[in-house]
């Protein structure tokens, strides 16, 4: 005969002998499990913010800006001020961040005293360096796209290296720190500031190309003067006028001022054939417009200034004929 294992019953009020199903074949809940999320990316501090670091130190040293910068500030600052600086921006005591050409600067306390502000000289880059830098970028027009959209190229570093420069003060270049206070503290208090810039420099890298002596904004202007000017030879959109080396004298400008323009009472310049110029100079300078439209603003332009020009020319052809 087959033995039949009763099912386990459970009290309940309505009925005392409901059968209940084993734990092992109790109903499982399938809802689905709240997926955990990703850690947003840091965003960067207001200008003047300070705070404590948010970034791990081994992610700051690992990113190719900022942990250049911190090797330019430990040659100068040494090992035991660089880790009590690390310490001190962790613990949330550097404020008023301040990054901008040739200087990063913040207010620093320690424990007992009040917050005295600390000013780290950044080595700035020569004008012939930033040329060497903007003509290599003006060859290719990648560089324009990804700056101008304040992305940061990961070859960035590498094209200040084929340029024998450096994007982070390099080993050749010293950096300086004053402190409004003891000067025993000053090296200390800068490693502070300078971890806290460097988180800003993990997060905005471009930020050290205007800390370096000219902003994102300056060099992608820069840039496109310098294609206008290759593309054109090198002319100039105003050649300067030539004027003969005795001026003589002049009428008073009350009785010269109908034909002063015509030459007749004016300084006498020789007369000769207008040089090259850019066309719609200004025009290429300002670049491409923002605005959406079917028909491009700056051609739309142009044809106006082609024809105020042309229609001038005639009235003052029609005055002297």
């Amino acid at each position: 005969m087959t033995r039949i294992d009763p099912q386990p019953t459970v009290p309940n009020a309505d009925d005392a002998n409901v059968p209940v199903a084993p734990p092992e074949q109790m109903p499982q809940d399938d809802a689905p499990q709240a997926e955990k999320r990703p850690n947003k990316p840091v965003q960067p501090r207001r200008p003047g913010r300070g705070g404590k670091l948010r970034l791990e130190p081994e992610e700051i040293q690992s990113h190719p800006v900022a942990g250049a910068w911190l090797d330019a500030v430990q040659r100068v600052i040494g090992a035991d001020d660089f880790e009590w600086g690390l310490r001190t921006a962790r613990a949330g005591r550097v404020r008023t961040l301040d990054i901008r050409a040739g200087l990063v600067s913040a207010n620093v306390s320690e424990e007992g005293e009040g917050g005295r502000k600390v000013v780290v000289a950044v080595p700035m880059l020569s004008e012939a360096s930033w040329g060497q830098i903007e003509e290599r970028m003006a060859g290719e027009a990648v560089w324009t796209a990804r700056l101008s959209q304040n992305e940061f190229p990961a070859n960035l570093p590498d094209l200040f290296v084929d340029c024998g420069l450096t994007m982070a003060p390099g080993p050749e270049e010293e950096l300086s720190c004053r402190v409004n206070g003891p000067a025993a503290s000053s090296h200390r208090r800068a490693a502070a500031v300078a971890w806290l810039a460097a988180e800003r420099y993990a997060i905005e890298p471009l930020l050290m190309l205007e800390t370096r002596g000219c902003s994102v904004k300056q060099i992608v202007e820069r840039i496109r003067r310098r294609r206008v000017l290759d593309l054109t030879g090198g002319s100039m959109a105003h050649p300067a006028p030539i004027l003969p080396a005795e001026l003589g004298t002049m009428p008073p400008l009350a009785d010269a001022v109908e034909q002063f323009w015509r030459g007749e009472h004016g300084v006498g310049a020789d007369v000769h054939a207008p040089g090259q110029h850019v066309p719609h100079a200004l025009l290429r300078r300002l670049g491409p417009s923002t605005m959406e439209g079917k028909f491009p603003l700056a051609g739309l332009l142009a044809t106006i200034y082609d024809l105020v020009s042309e229609r001038s020319r005639a009235i003052l052809d029609e005055e002297d004929a």
